[in-house]
């Protein structure tokens, strides 16, 4: 009877706990991609957490800088930060927009029209800077990258009678390797990964669907290919090639190909801690900003928590 007892309390504990949203404080904010459109119950949580690893050290931010590839896929282009995060954010970056130009230097590496954008990275010092005697060099760790859009409310992509649309997905077994330096010298998605997809398009059709993911979906950039890299030789751009990653989609993502206007675009990286070192010279003067990314969880896969960004995208269409 003693044992009985017991096990209707811890029961009646448990359903508390659960009740009142897991362990109290502290739990991140979740980007969708779990909600259903009739307001119903999310689909269940995948019982087996990724053993997501992250880098020993710190990834600085170069030149406050992101890089993303035009869709004209004339140059690597890099966007401040703070630019990133305004209003105006990065533009006309979709697979398939129409913005049609002659100069088209970097080609694209496959047919991916429903890659809500063409490639995207973070431009960070190649040396992980180490704090408090930490071992930075030889090191491998395997985590994943979520991003999320969402179209933003008053969008100029928003038709009458049309939803806000939405595009989120995770690539899982996402590598990065230090060498015995600490510096930074392959980053890759392994043998069997996979991008976890769920979106909705404005005629509130959803997409739910897993997808294998090729080699060179992520990588390392030399920053070279960035325009006004400034013979910049100690800093390379971390990239996830989305075009590259959404290839082997085929027909299972038909639904999303058209997806546009103006999106609140996150991504978040669980393998490495990313910072935007201080800036005596800026005016205002910029404190160091460790970069923390929202929880974002797609459909049953756990969420995706670590280092991140939010701001804005235009998708297929110029700004207005």
């Amino acid at each position: 009877m003693l044992v009985k007892k017991n096990l209707v309390i811890l029961a009646a504990i448990a359903a508390l706990v659960s009740a009142c949203g897991g362990g109290g404080g502290g739990t991140p904010k979740v980007v969708g991609g779990e909600q259903t459109t009739d307001g119903g119950n999310p689909p269940a949580e995948n019982p087996a957490t990724p053993n997501d690893q992250q880098l020993v050290g710190k990834l600085d931010l170069v030149a406050n800088q992101m890089a993303y590839i035009r869709t004209n896929r004339s140059e690597y282009n890099a966007i401040a930060l703070e630019s990133f995060e305004s209003e105006q954010g990065l533009y006309d970056v979709a697979w398939g927009s129409a913005t049609v130009e002659a100069n088209v230097a970097v080609p694209a590496p496959a047919p991916a029209p429903a890659a809500p954008i063409a490639a995207f990275g973070f431009r960070v010092d190649k040396t992980v800077r180490a704090t408090d005697g930490e071992q930075v060099g030889d090191q491998t760790v395997v985590g994943r990258v979520a991003f999320s859009f969402t179209e933003r409310a008053g969008s100029a992509g928003i038709g009458e009678n049309e939803m806000a649309e939405i595009m989120q997905f995770v690539i899982d077994g996402v590598e990065l390797k230090t060498n015995a330096n600490g510096q930074i010298s392959s980053a890759k998605v392994r043998d069997g990964a996979q991008m976890h997809v769920y979106g909705r398009n404005a005629a509130n059709a959803e997409v739910r669907e897993s997808i294998a993911v090729p080699a060179g979906a992520v990588r390392l950039l030399d920053v070279s290919n960035v325009i006004d890299h400034g013979g910049d030789t100690d800093s390379v751009v971390l990239l996830m090639d989305l075009e590259t990653a959404f290839s082997q989609a085929g027909q299972k993502l038909a639904a999303l190909e058209n997806i546009k206007g103006h999106f609140a675009m996150k991504v978040t990286l669980s393998v490495a801690q990313i910072v935007r070192p201080a800036n005596t010279q800026a005016v205002p003067p910029l404190e160091e900003r460790v970069l923390v990314g929202e929880a974002i969880k797609v459909n049953t896969q756990p969420a995706v928590t670590g280092a991140g960004i939010s701001g804005n995208a235009w998708i297929r269409m110029l700004p207005q």
